[in-house]
């Protein structure tokens, strides 16, 4: 404080000389511009002590609030003012470059994904099929799609189903699946994204399939040597799975598909046939509709890679 109070003693002491001199001098006049920018400021400017260093310690009592105003205000170069600069250097970005919510990462509307599949059932403890296929599907809008899809199975009789034999003294009565086909459409109720370690955004979406097609199955007779036949059974389905988009065109999937028909099984009553009633397959499928006809539910769980055509989209909508 003492470097201060000298500092502001000694400017005043400057000041009371200047405009002492000049009020001894006569005014300055039109045809003089020089005595007009007289050097008495200068002077003034030039006899005021520089700051030192320390002297920014001794300054916390002065009033900076008449500064914050000079500050905010932009530094113009001529007529356009300047633009606000971040501590980088780079243009502040203004209220209208900031985007809330983006863009949803992939669009379907308009393309035509083909979707090869593997599947395996869920719900039969006695027997498993494994299925290959795939999807076709058109997407109208970027939720709702038609299609098609085809699958081929293949069987494979578990453990259970030969203790069964064993401690039962008895064959279990079993169908297997061949084929299918169905017409589907599809809808997708939700869009989210998530965090995977802290590292990717990874977006996905909940899609749901309704179809209805025809499902071909035959029977495993008990005896052995004994001609089977095959039932085709039409087939509803419901369906509920996740997608995962990783790229433009392509995607990964999980599907749960519910499968229900009536099917035909194998009479019990077919052991106590003759040989030649037992061979006569139309006999044995016409009894076996009689007395063997249920309502089966197949739950499968698929595995799917989806390829989008084209393999690129544009929006349409601005931002």
């Amino acid at each position: 404080m003492k470097r201060l109070a000298l500092g502001l003693s000694v400017a005043l002491a400057n000041l009371f000389a200047a405009g002492t001199s000049l009020a001894q001098e006569s005014p300055p006049t039109a045809e003089d511009p020089a005595a007009v920018d007289g050097p008495a400021d200068e002077e003034v400017a030039a006899e005021e002590p520089p700051m030192e260093a320390g002297d920014a310690d001794d300054m916390g009592d002065v009033d900076l609030t008449d500064l914050t105003g000079l500050l905010d205000q932009p530094q113009a170069t001529g007529s356009q003012p300047a633009k606000k600069r971040t501590a980088a250097g780079a243009p502040r970005k203004g209220w209208e470059d900031i985007v809330v919510v983006p863009r949803k990462a992939f669009l379907k509307k308009l393309r035509v994904e083909f979707a090869p599949f593997a599947g395996i059932t869920l719900n039969d403890p006695l027997i498993r099929h494994y299925s290959f296929g795939g999807d076709v599907n058109f997407y109208i809008t970027d939720v709702l799609s038609i299609g098609a899809e085809g699958q081929y199975f293949i069987k494979e009789l578990s453990e259970r189903e030969s203790l069964t034999g064993l401690q039962y003294y008895l064959v279990p009565t079993l169908n297997k699946l061949k084929y299918h086909y169905a017409f589907c459409f599809g809808y997708v109720p939700g869009y989210g994204k998530f965090g995977l370690f802290n590292k990717w955004i990874v977006h996905w979406d909940l899609n749901f399939a309704l179809g209805i097609g025809m499902i071909r199955t035959e029977i495993i007779p008990r005896a052995f040597g004994d001609r089977s036949f095959t039932n085709n059974n039409i087939t509803g389905h419901l369906g509920l799975g996740v997608r995962l988009f990783v790229l433009d065109w392509l995607t990964l999937g999980i599907t749960f598909r519910d499968y229900m028909y009536k099917d035909v099984f194998e009479f019990k009553g077919r052991d106590g046939l003759s040989p030649e009633e037992r061979n006569n397959v139309a006999l044995v499928k016409q009894r076996s509709q009689d007395s063997q006809s249920q309502f089966v539910q197949n739950i499968m769980m698929f595995f799917s890679v989806g390829l989008y055509v084209p393999p690129s989209f544009t929006y349409k909508t601005p931002r």
